[in-house]
């Protein structure tokens, strides 16, 4: 058994730029990422049939903790148009009605979520299975976890995840503190790519620790390692911020409560849904077909 933790907004993204833009429902609004993104769901509860799970979506960005630490944070991301945000209301709607659990924080994004979740709820029984694109969350991701972009089918446990980025999981943070993050906005260190921040931390193991051998850094066997000093040094003050906007918070005390098991599934709501997105024969079929013994599998 393994506890489902679901960074959700990627997957709505997916299906709004998906192979179906043109979708609407009986009121003409665009549905397109409603209608990939049940797709989704129903892929994931049919294949895994997961008992514990837990959708994250993120909420204001405007508002959030790390906008406040650096408010070019995410700043060259245009928001979400209104046909969007309708869907992601629907998204919810449809989960809720599936009897899974989902959050959101008008201070902390959806990693923040996950980190708590995971650290509140995880145990030697019940291990992680994290289904995101993101790397950021990889910073989770402990001996027996799984870091999964489901879609992709490309699963990375904690050694895969070490080979992929040369650094530990704890030590993720760190790495993208150091050489920054174009998606997100963060400053990071000029010069220092993925490859010279993992070399760094491999020597140095922790950010702290390096920080307090700055001057050692251009003694180091890779090229450039002079300059390398030279730009740490002189852009010391930007990793107090990147460190504050790559590192999760684990500790948000209200997802201690959150059920993380699927509690009861409300068959009119969904029957509802489907008739005014305006599923298709195939669909509703499908889901029907699902549903019909639902009550064996809740719980």
């Amino acid at each position: 058994m393994r506890l489902f933790l679901v960074d959700s907004s990627i997957f709505v993204f997916r299906a709004w730029y998906g192979p179906e833009p043109d979708r609407v429902n009986l009121q003409r609004q665009p549905n397109q990422a409603f209608i990939g993104f049940s797709d989704f769901v129903y892929r994931l509860l049919t294949e895994q049939a997961p008992s514990r799970i837990v959708f994250a979506f993120d909420a204001s960005l405007a508002q959030s903790v790390r906008k406040t630490i650096y408010p070019e944070y995410k700043a060259n991301r245009s928001p979400a148009p209104e046909e969007l945000k309708r869907q992601f209301s629907w998204c919810r709607q449809w989960l809720e009605a599936l009897g899974i659990s989902c959050v959101s924080s008008i201070g902390w994004e959806a990693d923040d979520l996950i980190g708590s979740l995971a650290n509140y709820h995880r145990s030697a029984q019940l291990p992680l299975a994290i289904l995101t694109a993101d790397k950021d969350l990889a910073q989770l991701i402990e001996k027996q976890d799984w870091w999964w972009s489901y879609l992709d089918d490309n699963k990375l446990d904690y050694s895969a995840i070490c080979k992929k980025f040369g650094v530990r999981p704890p030590q993720i943070a760190d790495l993208l503190a150091l050489c920054g993050d174009k998606v997100d906005n963060i400053p990071g260190i000029p010069r220092v790519g993925l490859k010279t921040a993992a070399r760094l931390l491999k020597k140095y193991e922790s950010l702290d620790n390096l920080r307090r051998h700055l001057d050692r850094v251009g003694a180091m066997r890779f090229r450039y390692a002079a300059a390398v000093q030279q730009a740490l040094i002189e852009n010391e003050k930007l990793l107090d911020i990147s460190i504050q906007l790559t590192r999760i918070n684990c500790n948000i005390k209200e997802m201690q409560q959150v059920r993380t098991r699927r509690g009861e599934v409300d068959r009119k709501k969904l029957d509802h849904m489907m008739l005014q997105q305006d599923f298709d024969a195939r669909r509703l079929a499908r889901w029907r077909a699902w549903f019909e013994p639902v009550a064996d599998r809740a719980g």
